[in-house]
């Protein structure tokens, strides 16, 4: 159950990008709610989310930091949960 509520938060924040998430259409309103928390969360501003924001912010990220941390430098990047969201929408099918 922790991992599904892991993955559907990774599936959500891959919206941040302009394509569509392999399982399902978000709404615009649905990829402005994401952009913001990812925003508020990102309380430096550059654009990636560290373990110090991760557990103030997102705290389901902050639980699995170290598996959705792919590249171990301690901080995750789009790119990171996207790739999550993949792996997630490719055992789904």
């Amino acid at each position: 159950m922790r991992m599904s509520i892991l993955l559907a938060t990774a599936l959500a924040l891959a919206a941040l990008s302009s394509s569509a998430c392999a399982q399902r259409q978000l709404s615009d309103a649905q990829r402005q709610k994401i952009l913001e928390r990812w925003q508020a969360a990102d309380r430096n501003g550059d654009g990636v989310i560290d373990r110090a924001e991760a557990e103030a912010g997102l705290p389901r990220i902050y639980k699995n930091f170290d598996t959705l941390d792919t590249d171990g430098d301690g901080r995750l990047t789009p790119e990171e949960l996207r790739a999550m969201a993949g792996r997630f929408g490719e055992r789904r099918r």
